[in-house]
């Protein structure tokens, strides 16, 4: 199973790829708000959209390892960690179907004459209701990154105590930061999927450290 998560990941990322990324450096990208997809083509909105929706629910095959890495410390504690976590992933499936309906209402903005204010309000609110998502997903993974750290540290599981470092949003900082400095053109492509190189990153050290107690999910 967790070589599906795995699989599912690395599609998403292609699908990222596909839909917003652009030859820049990652700083120039991060300034860029939804507008910028007014720009997008049609293709590129449909396949880069529905790949990832496609996929990302697979995701949640990877946490498989993760339940079963830290189930000695208890089921119901491993699940707090795995549920929150699919539930986010859940979520992400909504956020990224969003995509294609804020691409598509800043391609109708500006086919109407960028004067048109009703749309404009409309794209305002749709910007709002996919940062909200967004926060969601931020707080929900920030709560399961906080229980898969208390369970490794202070309970009895098939994890090393160091592996505590190597949660989800600790992970994510990391990815993030390390992407700010990404100069022209890989940057833009890579700057749209940090979120899913990091659950990539998260599952790849979870396959690692399964086939070093050979007790690999597949």
């Amino acid at each position: 199973m967790g070589v599906i998560g795995i699989i599912a990941v690395i599609i998403t990322i292609i699908s990222d790829f596909i839909l917003i990324g652009r030859p820049n450096s990652a700083m120039d990208f991060l300034k860029f708000g939804t507008e910028s997809m007014a720009g997008l083509s049609q293709w590129r909105i449909t396949v880069g959209t529905f790949l990832g929706v496609i996929v990302i629910p697979f995701q949640i095959a990877g946490l498989g390892m993760v339940y079963y890495a830290l189930k000695p410390a208890g089921k119901f504690k491993s699940l707090t960690v795995v549920i929150s976590t699919a539930h986010a992933l859940m979520l992400a499936v909504g956020f990224h179907i969003a995509y294609a309906y804020i691409a598509s209402g800043w391609r109708l903005y500006y086919e109407t004459g960028a004067s048109n204010l009703i749309v404009r309000d409309m794209m305002k609110m749709f910007d709002n209701y996919w940062l909200i998502t967004l926060i969601i997903i931020g707080v929900e993974a920030t709560v399961s990154s906080l229980l898969y750290i208390i369970i490794i540290i202070r309970y009895e599981t098939l994890y090393p105590k160091w592996m505590a470092f190597l949660n989800p949003v600790g992970i994510l900082i990391c990815v993030f930061l390390m992407m700010l400095v990404l100069p022209y053109p890989i940057g833009g492509f890579i700057a749209p999927a940090f979120l899913n190189i990091s659950t990539l990153t998260f599952f790849i050290c979870q396959l690692v450290i399964f086939k070093q107690k050979d007790k690999v999910l597949i």
